[in-house]
């Protein structure tokens, strides 16, 4: 690793903070490369030279000592086993030495920092590269990683009200931390939404990672997404059509106000016959049907409906599972009749008012 000049005097003069002590960073060839003496910057320090090459700390007691070097102590910088440079205090020994293994330390950790800093950004950078190809329709000349493999299913996340959001680094670290669970999950944000390529396994819950990551969203950054799960692709052809399906929900979602934060497209029923409905349409229709209900009534029968459907309409099975009298719940089925003029015990009633209810409950 070539240490940039830049970084080189930020570490420099980080470590003078703590020191008040001249600082000189050597190069692999022996030149000094930043200094907080800036005479120095671009000259030959022969001491560090030999302290890198010997892998060793060099102690100077004099400035005519080594060519180009002034009194003080000189460390070898290590990153990853193999040295990158030197660091060199300038000073009376007695008091330099005392510095000298801690602003090595230092140094290597920072130097460090910056690389994974780095990587982190190239990595961000090759995953929005072929994240935006998907979208876009081209075809894959590389892969993000060398052990890629499927199946993916692309997940799409947008603001409720599909307003734009700055992205920031505290976004990033929550995708990385919800999605580090597998290493071959990868993410970008582009356009003001996240997409994710979610590597998943045989019969894994996707729904409750993501809806999991949602709330994480939610609680750090006040931010109250709203998510979409494409189809399964098992080939890079698939990837696509994965990520429009997982708009398809999304966009559903948020332009119905669907109070859920999570949908997956393949466990769609009855929403794929209002993808392309207007909203006004569908709120005319449980507007009409439900217009003699109250909020809390419709609440109420919402979920007996749904016991009523789940129990094939056994009024046995439904008083039990609702832990209600049978002749309570057929006074409750003679009030939705009553109030709407469908009788629920009726398939053909059966069917609008559930689906009014169903509807009601998510926008």
């Amino acid at each position: 690793m070539n240490i940039s000049v830049s970084l080189a005097t930020n570490i420099l003069n980080k470590m003078k903070e703590i020191i008040h002590q001249d600082l000189n960073y050597i190069d692999k060839s022996g030149i000094i490369i930043a200094s907080t003496a800036p005479d120095r910057t671009g000259t030959f320090h022969a001491a560090g030279l030999k302290s890198i090459k010997e892998k060793t700390p060099i102690i100077i007691n004099s400035d005519d000592e080594f060519h180009g070097s002034r009194k003080g102590i000189n460390m070898p910088i290590y990153f990853n086993d193999t040295i990158v440079g030197a660091i060199g205090i300038s000073g009376d020994k007695n008091e330099v030495e005392k510095y000298g293994e801690i602003i090595k330390m230092m140094t290597e950790i920072l130097i460090k920092e910056a690389w994974i800093k780095d990587s982190d950004i190239r990595a961000k950078e090759i995953n929005r590269t072929f994240i935006e190809r998907i979208v876009l329709g081209y075809d894959y000349d590389f892969f993000p990683t060398t052990d890629f493999t499927f199946p993916y299913a692309v997940v799409v996340g947008k603001l409720n009200k599909n307003n734009s959001f700055l992205v920031n680094n505290k976004i990033y670290d929550i995708l990385k931390n919800s999605l580090s669970h597998n290493k071959n999950n990868i993410y970008t944000i582009s356009r003001n939404e996240i997409i994710i390529l979610y590597h998943f396994y045989k019969d894994e819950n996707i729904s409750k990672t993501i809806f999991q990551l949602q709330e994480k969203l939610l609680e750090k950054t006040k931010l109250d997404f709203r998510f979409g799960i494409g189809t399964k692709a098992f080939e890079y052809s698939s990837l696509k059509e994965s990520y429009k399906a997982a708009k398809e929900i999304l966009n559903f979602m948020i332009k119905f106000s669907i109070k859920k934060s999570v949908s997956e497209y393949e466990k769609m029923d009855l929403e794929f016959i209002f993808l392309n409905l207007k909203k006004s349409d569908i709120e005319n229709f449980t507007n009409r049907i439900l217009k003699n209900f109250t909020p809390k009534e419709i609440e109420e029968f919402s979920l007996l409906m749904n016991s009523y459907e789940e129990n094939n309409g056994s009024i046995l099975h439904t008083s039990e599972a609702l832990f209600m009298h049978k002749n309570t719940l057929q006074y409750k089925l003679n009030k939705i009749k009553q109030l709407s003029g469908y009788d629920p015990r009726h398939l053909k009633d059966f069917i609008v008012l559930s689906l009014a209810f169903k509807l009601q409950r998510n926008i």
